[in-house]
């Protein structure tokens, strides 16, 4: 096919008698204006890894100034597409059939010399999961360039107090700075989604190489608070083990410096921080899975 035919993913789609999957989260990126805002986003010359390759359209802006690629793609019907598309270029762009959530992101990229970076459309259905690997793995990138659900740009960028303000909001700040580019409506998209679309540029925090297995509290304390929204922080947090006394959780709020009958959607950051700190204090440990 000809550079001309692969913009369109509905043509590409059905010369081969292939259709969008929904097991797969799949609306293919059309608009070849957001493929290459999302790709200038980028360092130039880095080695990037792509998740979820689709048609290409992404893919082919991000090979332009890509120092190497590896994509990521589940679809076998599309992996042979990227194959083929991309063949003239064997070596330095690399199509890999493999589900993302299958794959140790962290090591692939500690493989490539800086400047590394992560980037994709997220499918909407394991966007969570997906969102936490790819975090876990921010020592090993230097940005991240996602496309998501523009409900999930609000929740990471939502303040404290906010309906937006949940777990996740607190898990990404944890680790990284979080930057609004643009907005993408639903006709960049083939087939069009029910949904908006928000791109999002991620930069690790200085210190996140250092975290690591000493944030296991913290994740658990924040994960804690959230678990019944509605109830008090103490309650939330004393409902999710049995190993801590309720009273012994409010010594810990108070340790904090925090007020006694505060919900966990009311705490910053760094209240989190401290509570976590403060339970440790206790004696508390992560109970074993």
């Amino acid at each position: 096919m000809t550079a001309d035919e692969y913009s369109s993913p509905k043509r590409v789609l059905e010369a081969r008698g292939l259709r969008p999957r929904k097991r797969f989260g799949q609306n293919f990126l059309v608009d070849q204006r957001f493929a290459q805002r999302i790709a200038a986003a980028l360092p130039s010359g880095a080695y990037v890894l792509e998740i979820g390759g689709g048609t290409g359209t992404l893919t082919a802006a991000l090979a332009a100034q890509a120092r190497e690629l590896d994509v990521l793609e589940i679809d076998r019907g599309l992996v042979e597409v990227l194959r083929e598309r991309f063949a003239g270029e064997a070596g330095r762009i690399n199509v890999l059939g493999a589900d993302a959530l299958d794959v140790d992101i962290g090591a692939l990229l500690a493989r490539h010399e800086q400047p590394r970076a992560v980037c994709g459309n997220l499918p909407y259905s394991i966007t969570t999961p997906l969102l936490e690997r790819i975090i876990a793995a921010a020592p090993a990138w230097d940005c991240a360039v996602l496309m998501v659900q523009r409900e999930y740009a609000k929740r990471m960028g939502a303040r404290p107090g906010t309906p937006d303000y949940g777990s996740l909001t607190v898990f990404v700040s944890h680790y990284c700075e979080v930057e609004h580019l643009f907005d993408a409506g639903a006709s960049g998209f083939y087939p069009a989604p029910a949904i908006a679309s928000s791109v999002l540029r991620l930069r690790p925090k200085a210190d996140a190489a250092e975290r690591g297995a000493a944030d296991e509290l913290f994740l658990w304390t924040v994960r804690a608070a959230f678990a019944q929204r509605r109830k008090t922080l103490a309650n939330s947090i004393a409902s999710q083990t049995d190993t801590l006394a309720r009273a012994d959780v409010e010594r810990a709020i108070a340790g904090a410096g925090l007020e006694p009958g505060i919900r966990g959607e009311r705490l910053t950051h760094d209240d989190f921080v401290r509570l976590a700190d403060a339970l440790h204090a206790q004696g508390f440990r992560v109970p074993a899975r």
